[in-house]
């Protein structure tokens, strides 16, 4: 099992300090950047040390599925020209979360949404594909969406999406908003490709350390017996005090963990 940390393209040195071995950057950050700001990234990334196996934030939250204005194809476009700069930085993987964006609209017929939603994550699939890389449906709470906000909810949609480069991931904040057993990792452990993490408590997300009072464990327990050795990316976008003091901390506790769970 390896550890990753979320975080932006500046912070590449921090996440390698703390002791992570990826760093989980935006997407949108990375085909905003023009080509020079791009190479000068690459670089900076390539003497890291750190992987760059997954990149979040495919599209922007702002963005809805269902309105009269999304246009798919602008979105395929701006996939393609990330996908083809985060393969070149070692991308295998990109979560797709986009709760709101994927929200079916009061009164809008499910089944017709489903299928509306599985054509647009079947798109991206295939130009993401083209890159090797993996699209992984992430499960949501129901503050953030009201559709796909559990493992088997989703193990159904893939097989309406039907298509090789969509799969699943599993994140412990959402699994414990929704009272999803965390079980369900073994259960599902077929499509369950990568994890997140952070301190499932309250609105904001804080990393996990040893004393905070909430029991991490069992987490790790459920992705052990499932066989799961992927990335457990910590999604802490909150600090009490100080980013590096904070990562490092947590860095060690999740590999004591990990040891723990075994």
């Amino acid at each position: 099992m390896k550890f990753g940390c979320f975080g932006t393209c500046r912070q590449l040195s921090l996440i390698k300090k703390a002791g992570f071995d990826s760093a989980e950057l935006d997407f949108c950050e990375l085909t905003a950047m023009d080509e020079m700001t791009y190479a000068g990234f690459c670089q900076e990334a390539s003497s890291s040390g750190l992987g760059l196996e997954v990149f979040s934030g495919l599209i922007p939250l702002a963005e809805r599925f269902f309105s009269a204005d999304f246009s798919l194809e602008y979105w395929l476009e701006h996939t393609k020209k990330g996908a083809a700069r985060a393969s070149r930085l070692g991308c295998t993987m990109i979560p797709f979360g986009a709760g709101k964006c994927r929200s079916i609209p009061e009164g809008y017929p499910v089944a017709d949404a489903a299928a509306h939603i599985a054509h647009i994550v079947r798109s991206l699939c295939q130009v993401l594909m083209d890159f090797g890389i993996l699209l992984v449906i992430e499960p949501l709470g129901p503050a953030n969406s009201n559709y796909l906000n559990t493992l088997p909810e989703v193990a159904d949609f893939l097989k309406l999406v039907d298509h090789p480069g969509c799969a699943s991931m599993c994140d412990l904040r959402h699994m414990c908003r929704t009272e999803e057993p965390l079980s369900n990792i073994g259960q599902y452990k077929e499509i369950v490709r990568h994890a997140h993490i952070d301190d499932p408590r309250g609105d904001r997300r804080y990393f996990p350390g040893p004393d905070d009072g909430y029991d991490y464990l069992p987490y790790f327990q459920a992705l052990h017996k499932a066989g799961y050795d992927g990335l457990v990316t910590v999604e802490a976008t909150s600090i009490r005090q100080d980013f590096l003091t904070e990562a490092a901390f947590c860095a060690a506790y999740l590999r004591r963990l990990s040891e723990k769970s075994k």
